[in-house]
Parts: C-alpha cells; structure tokens; sequence
C-alpha cells in the first residue's frame, strides 16, 4: 500500500512436461509434471511512495517520485504439475499449479524487485507460486488410425 511501481518487460521459458497419463480409446487426457527454466528483463518505474510516520499530526507524506530503474533481469527454476481433458472435439480443459525458485535477480542498488514479468511477486523471498487455468483448442494436423 505504500509503494506504487510500473514494470515493463519481457519474459521467456523454456521446459519439458511429461504425460505420466496412459490413455485409453481415443482418450488424449494428460496429467502432466514438468521442468522449465525462465529468464525475464524488464524496468521499474518509482511512481509514488509514501512515508510512514505514526507520529505525524498533519498524516502521510506521498512523494512523486517518477525514477525509473532500467536494465533489470532475472531467472528462475519452475516446476509444473497440470491435467488437461477434454470436453468436447478437440476442446481442451485444464489447471496446472507452478512452483517458482528465484535463481539470479539484478536489482538496482536503491530500489528492490517486487514484480517479476513471468515470475510473478517476489514478496521478499526467493520462492513463488501461482495457479493456470487453460481452455484450449487442438489444431488436427494428422488423424491416427
């Protein structure tokens, strides 16, 4: 509530899923675990901030700040854990959770990381988690017989 920031970057990842699903039929459900590796560059910009002193009478202090903090990068470690079925021809429905270990983060030196693009909060800490879900169409490329 104190700090208000803007982060403007890219991300990318890259990783492998394993189906651990044998499927039977025509079935094309998956339960899926996998690895990914992501690296994120991006900039913040220090909007405004507010000071907190409890002791002053005429109440906060909101400074404008507008610095901005170029040239930040970072990587991190993913492991994924998802199941995906389908719901009518070729529609697909699904969730995945994803755990996050923050590898490397390049900070700036007066002003700390708090939103990494592809990552997510870093709420001071190392580790991260997040929730997907998907709807998703496959394309029929090939038909098995």
């Amino acid at each position: 509530d104190q700090v208000n920031f803007t982060t403007k970057g890219t991300y990318i990842k890259v990783g492998f899923d394993y189906n651990s699903f044998q499927n039977w039929g025509n079935m094309e459900n998956i339960i899926s675990v996998g690895l990914r590796y992501g690296v994120s560059s991006f900039s913040q910009t220090l909007n405004t901030y507010t000071i907190y002193d409890p002791t002053n009478y005429y109440g906060e202090n909101t400074i404008v700040s507008g610095e901005k903090f170029n040239g930040l990068t970072a990587s991190w470690l993913e492991v994924v854990g998802g199941i995906k079925a389908k719901i009518v021809n070729n529609f697909y429905l699904g969730f995945s959770v994803r755990l996050n270990y923050l590898v490397s983060n390049k900070r700036a030196d007066n002003f700390d990381n708090l939103y990494i693009p592809g990552f997510n909060r870093t709420y001071d800490g190392k580790f991260g988690a997040g929730f997907n879900y998907t709807l998703s169409y496959m394309i029929p490329i090939y038909k098995k017989k």
